[in-house]
């Protein structure tokens, strides 16, 4: 049991060794401590600090900063923000008993992390992060497995909890997704440093996704059997970026830099997209696609490239992309917009060395 005087005083005096929990993080090419920021019932919000008095969503670790024998003193936390709370706690009554002369003689189970409690700080965490069907996979197998799983405590969790729900998936579900959901899992466990408790072994066996691709005839005739300028414009948008589906779905024509023959894709908040990482990407293109686009953009409405006919962000352009393909008699891939991003990435090696380019397709598809 954890002790601790009922004063904290010695000698009439308080002691007041209080912890701080901060997140270094980047900003403006400087790496300063930024005091985390609480919820009203006093859990931390995750990676959220105050800067300038305003709170604000950065990307760092999380330390604690604490006075010891007279020094300031930060240590990093491995983790979340609830194993960041939870050792805050720790050290705070710490140093409190070493304050009034009593050791610390055992670990007061109140200061545990419960497996439901670090889930939910998980999935709050990633749910900022990662796009909407990313957190939906991750929280669907995180709550299968804290409802399959009898441990309270995080650090009860053992391999046998691990086995125990790849067996029940695999009851049910196919290999891939067995897979799937067990990386999900995985990836919350290893924050909370369990992440030795699998084995390579221990792993289901799967055979690797061969994802379809277009052939650079395909993306031709594609091309040849465009009926509108915004149909040509969106397959060699696909083509010669690489981007991502949302990253297509929400590009605008301010990402367009015609001068240095550049198109970035980067987070919409009006739209509530995010990219992946919450990284701008900036990609270089060929005259091909800016030339079409040049002549396509005076065309909209808004700002929106691809948009619905209510100015939204068109997410079926899968759809238009099956029916280009239909009219040119190209196999239809299971996902259409994704067997573009599949081809540049096979490719991209070669298109550095300038040896191919979707932008450099003949133009024969009229407006």
């Amino acid at each position: 049991m954890l002790f601790l005087l009922a004063e904290y005083y010695i000698e009439g005096k308080a002691v007041m060794n209080t912890v701080t929990v901060m997140i270094r993080a980047r900003l403006s090419g400087k790496y300063p401590y930024l005091p985390a920021v609480r919820n009203g019932n006093g859990r931390l919000k995750p990676n959220v600090a105050l800067v300038d008095g305003n709170e604000q969503k950065v990307r760092g670790r999380y330390y604690l900063r604490f006075t010891e024998g007279g020094k300031r003193r930060f240590e990093p936390v491995k983790g979340d923000a609830a194993a960041a709370a939870a050792a805050a706690q720790k050290a705070e009554l710490a140093l409190k008993a070493k304050a009034v002369g009593i050791g610390v003689v055992e670990e007061s189970k109140c200061e545990r992390i419960k497996l439901a409690d670090a889930i939910a700080d998980y999935k709050a965490e990633i749910k900022e992060h990662k796009a909407k069907r990313t957190y939906v996979a991750y929280a669907y197998a995180l709550d299968l497995f804290v409802k399959g799983c009898n441990k309270t405590y995080v650090d009860e969790v053992n391999r046998g909890c691990v086995m125990a729900f790849a067996v029940a998936l695999k009851k049910e579900r196919g290999a891939q997704t067995v897979l799937n959901h067990l990386r999900y899992v995985y990836t919350f466990l290893k924050r909370h440093g369990k992440g030795g408790i699998v084995g390579r072994n221990d792993w289901p066996k799967h055979e690797a996704i061969e994802y379809e691709i277009y052939t650079d005839e395909d993306v031709r005739k594609m091309l040849e059997a465009c009926e509108t300028l915004r149909e040509r414009s969106l397959v060699l948008f696909a083509a010669d970026t690489g981007f991502r589906y949302g990253g297509v779905a929400h590009a605008e024509v301010g990402d367009i830099d015609f001068t240095e023959g550049t198109i970035q894709t980067r987070s919409k908040a009006r739209w509530g997209f995010t990219t992946k990482d919450h990284e701008q990407r900036i990609n270089p293109v060929g005259d091909s696609l800016l030339e079409v686009l040049k002549q396509y953009c005076p065309t909209l409405d808004g700002t929106l490239l691809f948009p619905t006919r209510k100015g939204k962000p068109d997410k079926h352009l899968n759809r238009t992309l099956e029916r280009i393909a239909k009219r040119a008699g190209v196999k239809l891939p299971k996902k259409p917009m994704h067997a573009f991003r599949a081809l540049y990435a096979s490719l991209r090696k070669d298109l550095h060395k300038g040896q191919w380019s979707p932008s450099a397709f003949p133009d024969r598809c009229g407006a």
